[in-house]
C-alpha cells in the first residue's frame, strides 16, 4: 500500500493545460466548483511565479463567470512561515486534505445493519440521490448546489464517467449515499455521507462495509478535510494515513 498516492484520487473537470510545473483544470460546464476550476502544482513555484500565475489564472476564470481562485500545492510539501503570510495577505483560505487507505478485506468485515439496502443509481432513483447531494452542497450556497445537481444529473444520464453511485436506504427511505470509483489497483470513496438525523446509527459503516465486498483483496481510499472530525472516525475504524496536500481558495474575487 505504500506506493499509494494522492495520484491514485479521480480528479473530475476539463484539463486545459498540463507542463512540467502544473496542470491547469477549467471546466466551464461548472463554473462555480473549486475541485475541476483549480491550478494543481507538480513543484512548488517561486512567490513570484505564484503572484504571475494568480494573474493569468483570474483571466482565465474571468471569462468563464468562475468567481474564485484556487491552487493545490505538492503532496507532502509543507508550507514556510513565507509562504503562510503571504496565503493570508493576499486573501486566501488555507485547507490540507488528507489521504487515508484501508484494505477491503478489513472493511467488509465491518457490521452491517439488515435493514439497510443499498442500491446503485439508475433511471429509476436517480431523484433520491440528487435530492441528498443537493442537501450536502446547500452550505456552499443555492447556485453551487443547484449547478453541482444538475451538472451530476447529465453526467448520470449520459453515462459520462465510469463512477459508480450508491444509495443507502432505511424503510424505503434514502438516508445515504457514496460514490465509488473503481481501478485494478484500488476502490475510491467519494461523495460519501449519511443525512443528519441518521447518523452514528450504523448506516455509514453498513455503506463502508458493502464497498470493501467490493473492493475485494483491493485497498479502499478516501480524502478527507485534514480539518474536519470525520477523519477521527476514520482512524478510529482502521482507516491509515497516508499523505497530505495543502490547497488554498480565494473566493468572490473581482
Amino acid at each position: 500500500m505504500s506506493a499509494i498516492s494522492m495520484k491514485n484520487i479521480a480528479q473530475a473537470g476539463q484539463r486545459y493545460l498540463e507542463d512540467e510545473q502544473k496542470i491547469i483544470y477549467l471546466t466551464s460546464s461548472e463554473p462555480l466548483k473549486y475541485d475541476t476550476n483549480k491550478w494543481v502544482y507538480k513543484t512548488l513555484p517561486t512567490l513570484e511565479q505564484w503572484h504571475q500565475d494568480m494573474a493569468q489564472q483570474f483571466k482565465l476564470h474571468k471569462q468563464q463567470s468562475s468567481n474564485h481562485l484556487a491552487f493545490t500545492f505538492p503532496e507532502n510539501e509543507s508550507l514556510n512561515q513565507t509562504w503562510l503570510s503571504e496565503i493570508k495577505n493576499e486573501g486566501f483560505q488555507l485547507g490540507v486534505l488528507e489521504l487515508y487507505i484501508i484494505e477491503g478485506t478489513e472493511l467488509a468485515r465491518f457490521k452491517q445493519r439488515p435493514d439497510i439496502t443499498i442500491r446503485r443509481v439508475d433511471d429509476n432513483n436517480i431523484e433520491d440521490y440528487l435530492t441528498i447531494y443537493h442537501s450536502f452542497a446547500l452550505p456552499y450556497g443555492e447556485d453551487f448546489a443547484n449547478e453541482s445537481v444538475n451538472s451530476t444529473r447529465k453526467t448520470i444520464l449520459n453515462k459520462e464517467d465510469a463512477v459508480s453511485r450508491c444509495v443507502a436506504y432505511l424503510e424505503g427511505k434514502a438516508v445515504g449515499t457514496v460514490d465509488v470509483i473503481e481501478t485494478d489497483e484500488t476502490v475510491e470513496i467519494d461523495s460519501f455521507g449519511v443525512l443528519e438525523g441518521y447518523q452514528r446509527q450504523g448506516i455509514g459503516t453498513t455503506i463502508q462495509s458493502y464497498i470493501g465486498e467490493i473492493a475485494g483483496e483491493r485497498p479502499v481510499i478516501l480524502v478527507a478535510d485534514g480539518e474536519d472530525t470525520a477523519k477521527d472516525m476514520y482512524i478510529k475504524q482502521g482507516y491509515t494515513y497516508q499523505s497530505f496536500i495543502y490547497h488554498i481558495v480565494k473566493e468572490n474575487v473581482e
